[in-house]
């Protein structure tokens, strides 16, 4: 009975092992489905998949090369998903206009918003690395005046951009910063983001134009009517003061006087469309690209001819900006740039030759006391001074004046009270003016070349103040000495002058646009395809 009794028990364990062993031989299978499933959804990128997608030759060797490095594992994508910050970096790739590039620059086309994920990836990967090859290059051969091929960099270089991102950043900015050191073009790109978001890129030209501008409520009817094409405001039934306001903040934008009057400049302005604004951004972006690196963090003075704007930098920082003069379209200020040296308190003005024999001499002939009502000495070739009325001035004319002229320092002096001296073989340098009232207006070319600054002491003591030099605190005693005095710094820092048709508001961060005065940008928009109206 014991015997009986044992065994029966016996079966009864050996039964509740076959089961528990079974239930769990039942839960490792479901383990191993789901993991399955699980492993079903982990994304690659094999050569069978870059194969069949709409992309060169090249590209698919460049793929390929890349997916093969990281064992065909997918990079933005997770369990089979894009989060939303991944969605809003490939939509970001995909938009030639969000990377501020010409239309059908890049040579990957952007895909479907119907498009597999995988597909996605790779164009996003692709237009990726074409943006990132233009981080040490540039869009435009400026000597040749044609486009660069797009070119992208190599899977190695494209690695180093996916490992270094910070887990603070999103891709987007990761992308933007990169390898960027001049923030400039940071704050530009964005800001030029910005613009393109808010107002389009519309090509909407005009079919009737007006030749003069238009006055009483013409101008009213025209300035509602162009502000309305540009998207600046919803529709064109508008009251006075609304538009006024409108009208105020789109002069901002285009570097204009606020005062929301319809002057010729306006004018100009409101007939330009935004898709001539988007290319002088794209340009602006591009030279920005090109800026050399040893310029940038240090103490720097830049001057943008169509801003006429004169900036000093100390430490990246702006520590002086200033409306400048800059010359005529016949004597145009020269590109170039040069070091800071010294600084002439109560200048004398050597006046150039070809100054004095095409724009002194007619006068001389006319009255003789000319010289002398101007505060102009004459010298010989020995540079010694010679009265003007014991010349007869009817021998001379530009092709054989023998004399040197001198304008003796003083407030009348045309280089005002101080020079800032940067020597350059084109004989330009930064000075002050008596004409204060010519900075009140939107184009300022008046010189013959050299850049006349609206608060030169202001500059001149950000600069001292800058090197902590011995006589920062003596330059309102120094513009009263009736000879000239030379100030030698001690850090003798870069001067550059620049063209760039778009920039940064100093005071709202916002992109402002400037007329291309020197017209150095009309050819370059020429390398540009056309959007539609709609974009």
């Amino acid at each position: 009975m014991k015997n009986k009794l044992t065994f029966i028990l016996s079966l009864l364990f050996l039964a509740h092992l076959f089961l528990k062993c079974s239930s769990g031989a039942e839960f490792n299978q479901n383990e191993l489905n789901s993991s399955t499933k699980i492993d079903q959804t982990i994304r690659t990128i094999d050569k069978k998949t870059i194969d069949h997608l709409p992309i060169s030759d090249y590209s698919k060797s460049w793929t390929t090369n890349l997916y093969t490095s990281i064992d065909n594992q997918t990079i933005w994508i997770k369990n089979g998903k894009s989060s939303e910050s991944i969605q809003e970096f490939f939509n970001y790739l995909n938009s030639d206009i969000a990377l501020n590039l010409p239309i059908s620059y890049l040579s990957t086309s952007p895909f479907a918003p119907s498009d597999q994920l995988e597909k996605k990836e790779v164009i996003s990967a692709l237009r990726c690395a074409e943006f990132l090859f233009l981080k040490d290059s540039s869009l435009i051969n400026y000597d040749e005046n044609k486009l660069n091929r797009s070119q992208l960099i190599s899977p190695k270089e494209f690695l180093e951009f996916l490992n270094d991102k910070n887990e603070t950043d999103s891709w987007i900015e990761h992308l933007i910063q990169y390898k960027e050191n001049n923030k400039n073009l940071i704050q530009l790109h964005l800001a030029l983001n910005k613009f393109t978001a808010n107002y389009g890129i519309e090509n909407n030209t005009n079919e009737n134009i007006y030749l003069q501008v238009p006055k009483d409520s013409l101008a009213f009817v025209f300035t509602a009517q162009q502000l309305f094409k540009r998207n600046f405001i919803s529709d064109t039934l508008q009251d006075t003061m609304y538009l006024k306001e409108k009208l105020a903040s789109f002069q901002a934008l285009n570097g204009l006087n606020t005062d929301a009057k319809l002057g010729k400049k306006t004018m100009e302005a409101l007939l330009e469309t935004n898709y001539s604004r988007y290319l002088k951004g794209i340009i602006a972006l591009d030279k920005l690209r090109t800026f050399p690196d040893s310029l940038v963090g240090k103490k720097l003075i830049e001057i943008n001819i169509p801003s006429y704007l004169l900036r000093l930098y100390v430490n990246d920082e702006i520590i002086n900006t200033s409306k400048v003069i800059i010359g005529t379209q016949r004597n145009q200020t020269p590109l170039f740039t040069s070091k800071m040296k010294h600084i002439v308190v109560n200048p004398y003005w050597n006046v150039p030759y070809s100054i004095a024999s095409r724009e002194i001499l007619p006068h001389l002939k006319k009255d003789v006391t000319y010289l002398r009502r101007k505060n102009y000495s004459l010298l010989d070739r020995n540079r010694n001074v010679i009265l003007a009325d014991s010349i007869d001035w009817s021998k001379y004319s530009s092709r054989n004046f023998p004399f040197f002229v001198r304008q003796e320092p003083g407030p009348s002096n045309s280089l005002g009270l101080v020079k800032l001296i940067f020597p350059n073989k084109n004989s330009i340098y930064i000075h002050d003016t008596p004409s204060k009232h010519l900075f009140a207006r939107d184009e300022r070319t008046f010189s013959h070349g050299c850049v006349r600054t609206q608060s030169p002491f202001k500059l001149v003591h950000d600069i001292l103040s800058a090197e902590n030099h011995k006589y920062t605190d003596s330059i309102d005693v120094l513009k009263t000495r009736p000879t000239e005095t030379y100030l030698i710094l001690n850090d003798n820092f870069p001067v550059t002058i620049s063209y760039r048709t778009a920039g940064i508001n100093d005071s709202t961060k916002q992109i402002q646009f400037y007329k291309d005065v020197y017209e150095k940008e009309t050819d370059l928009n020429t390398l540009f395809k056309k959007p539609s109206i709609a974009l």
